[in-house]
Parts: structure tokens; sequence; C-alpha cells
């Protein structure tokens, strides 16, 4: 999941759970009606926010490192982990707790820091896990990368309905200013869906995934739930802000929990073509496509090659089979397993497909991991017609006496 989406899941954590509600100054008249501006309840919120900010902090190890691949090796490694999570928790407490003492703010007791790290960082952990990037939740005592296949890297959804309750929270907060905060929420919001409309249906052709001209109007009517409905009550006592932020995770797990049954719906389809075809599976697995929980891949590994299939499980969509074979097994191809950062790629790589061609004199061999597939490749000479195009591919090239010329990741 994208750092942005975890900032704000943990903030409506907080707000949830270990914030007090907003009270207003006293003293003030309604017109310069603010909330304190230090209070324990700021702190609880930053630290949750920052607690499911954290882990990405190893986003840094490729520039670190000046590696191309520690982005597979060193992210969502130790700072993803359950079994670090207690130093994590430890470290962040404290240091919250020392700089709120030393800039004199109020702040929740160390033991309450240390319970709202724990549950900032588990949740990102946890929404990780549910994506089918992996995540090594038990580093370092075990490097397997988990990976659930529920939710899309990028889930425009969760990030909404982590977002809609805060906005919708602060905007009824006030009942004399509703009207003027609603209003242009709700036109903003829209806008955004419908200028982001095109670059999203770019994105989903590069994909192969279609993007249907509805899904802006039905952001539009979500947003309207929030923004506009609530209108006709506004003069009457409003929910507070932990109520609308309950609210917005109990929406938040009604929709993964739908996107885990429609995970375990597509796999069950997968296992069933795979029966039917009697394939010989090496690796099997159902992974999520944008825009929503209804749409998939189905991904099979076989010693010849691997099968992706493309379906939505609320209908109105053909099944889509295609086959990408793997190149013969050569001297090259051999030459290339054996080079220690393409079995680093090679580990990292769930559904592994190789590709030998020539290319300016030399010949190339491509691993590709189809997770990541992104549309047919241009056409490379020596290379099957029907070679993909993925974002995760590693490349070996040799000389034509055997010998390695250049390697590399290689981003399409």
């Amino acid at each position: 999941m994208d750092t942005v989406t975890h900032g704000i899941v943990g903030a409506l954590i907080g707000k949830s759970f270990f914030a007090e509600d907003p009270r207003p100054l006293l003293g003030l008249s309604p017109i310069s009606w603010r909330e304190p501006p230090r209070t324990p309840g700021r702190i609880a919120i930053i630290s949750a926010t920052l607690g499911a900010i954290f882990p990405d902090i190893d986003v840094f190890s490729g520039p670190l490192a000046h590696h191309s691949l520690a982005l597979m090796t060193w992210h969502r490694n130790i700072t993803h982990s359950i079994v670090m999570l207690p130093l994590w928790v430890l470290l962040l407490a404290l240091l919250t707790h020392w700089l709120a003492g030393l800039l004199r703010w109020p702040t929740p007791s160390l033991g309450d820091l240390s319970a709202i790290y724990a549950v900032g960082l588990g949740s990102h952990i946890f929404l990780d896990v549910l994506t089918s990037f992996g995540t090594m939740v038990w580093s370092p005592l075990s490097y397997t990368r988990v990976a659930w296949d529920w939710l899309f890297i990028i889930d425009l959804i969760v990030t909404s309905l982590a977002l809609l309750p805060q906005l919708a929270a602060w905007a009824f907060s006030r009942p004399d200013r509703a009207l003027r905060r609603a209003i242009p929420l709700w036109v903003l919001c829209s806008a955004t869906v419908f200028a982001a409309a095109p670059l999203i249906r770019k994105m989903g052709r590069s994909m192969d995934v279609p993007f249907p001209t509805g899904v802006a109007w039905g952001a539009t009517t979500v947003f309207a739930i929030f923004f506009i409905l609530p209108l006709r009550h506004r003069t009457k006592t409003s929910a507070s802000r932990s109520k609308w932020c309950r609210a917005g995770l109990a929406l938040l797990a009604g929709y993964i929990a739908f996107a885990g049954t429609m995970h375990h719906s597509a796999l069950q389809q997968v296992n069933q073509f795979a029966d039917e075809g009697r394939v010989n599976v090496l690796n099997i697995a159902a992974l999520p496509l944008p825009p929503s929980a209804a749409r998939w891949s189905g991904l099979i590994s076989t010693p010849e090659g691997v099968y992706r299939l493309q379906f939505n499980e609320l209908g109105g969509e053909p099944l889509k089979i295609q086959f990408f074979a793997n190149a013969p097994e050569d001297r090259y191809i051999q030459a290339a397993r054996a080079v220690r950062d393409a079995q680093t790629f090679l580990w990292f790589s769930r559904f592994p497909l190789f590709q030998s061609f020539e290319r300016d004199g030399r010949q190339v061999v491509r691993i590709s991991d189809l997770r990541f597939y992104n549309g047919p490749a241009p056409s490379m000479m020596g290379a099957s017609p029907q070679a993909p195009s993925t974002n995760f591919s590693y490349e070996v090239v040799f000389t034509p006496t055997g010998s390695v010329v250049s390697q590399g990741l290689k981003s399409e």
C-alpha cells in the first residue's frame, strides 16, 4: 500500500480511539471558535500517523545502498517485521515523549504512546500483507515474503474510505459552517476524480485493464453521501469526530472483508481452470487489479511458461486467457540463473518468465515477474510475439562467447 494511504489510515485510527473529540477554547466567541492547539489528543493523532508511515522509511534503502535490487531485499524487511515491532514501538514512544517534553506539549503517558505506535505500525504491516508485493513479517528470523493478494498495491477505494470520514467530521464539526465547508469539499473531491480520470484510464490501458466511464460518477455519488446528505440534519446535534472516524473504520473493514471474499472466489476460479486443463502447476495465485476488488488476474506458473487469466468476479467482462512461453533452456539461460543478482530477483519473483533474444548482436536473457504485468511488450527481434511488458524485469546481456557484458533491473 502507498505511504500516503498508510498515513491517512493512521490518522483515522488515532482520531477514532486515541484522541478526545475537539472542544472549543473557553472564553472565545463562536466566530473565533477553535480547538486548543496543544492537547494530548493532538500528540496521539500525530503519533498514530507517524507510526503508520514509519515502516516505509526503508524506501531510502536504494539510494543508500546504491543497488537497484535494494527495493526487493530491503523494502518491507525489518521495518515491516512483527518480530522487530516491539523495538520500533519503544524507540518511537521514547523519542515522542522526549520531544513533547522538550516542547512542553501535553502528551499521553509512555504506556499509551507505546500502544498508539503499536497499533499504527501494526496497521501498516497488515495493509501491506494484503497486497501481492510480499512483506517479510518474520525478518530477521525468516525472509519469507507473506502476501495475501487481497488488495492492489495502490487502492483508491481504501484511500477514500479512510479520508472521507475525516473530511466529513471537519465539515460538520461546526453546524454554522457546515454548508460552507461541505459543498466545496464535495465539489473539490468530485473535480479531482474527473480530472484524474483520463490519467487513470491511460494507466489502465497500459495494464490492459478497462476503466468504466461510470466509475467517476459513482465516486461523485459516494462523495455526496458523505458531504451532501448530512446537510439535511446540520442544525441538529452532529456526530462527533470519533463517531465519524469509527464509521470510516467500519466501512474500511467491510471493504477489506469484501476483497477477501472476492479473492477466495477468484482463486477458486483459477484453480478450476488449472484442474480442467490438467495444467502442471508450479505456483498459482489470484491477484487483484484496479480499480476495484471485483477485477482479478489469475497466474499459473508451469515448467513451459505462465498462464495469465483476466476476469471480473461480478461479471460483465469476457474471460481473457494468455499463455507466455518460457524460452527453451540453453547455455545463456543457465548462465543467467547463476548470476548472483539474478538469483536475488528470482527469490523475489513469484511468477518468473524467461525470454532469450538477440539485441545489437548480443544475446539477452530477460527474466520478468508477471505479477507486475503491464500489457504487451514492444516487438523485440528474436522475442516471442506474445512477450509481456512488466514493471519488474531483470536482464543479463552476454557476448557470443558467453561472457556477461551487463546486467540490471529494467522497468518498462
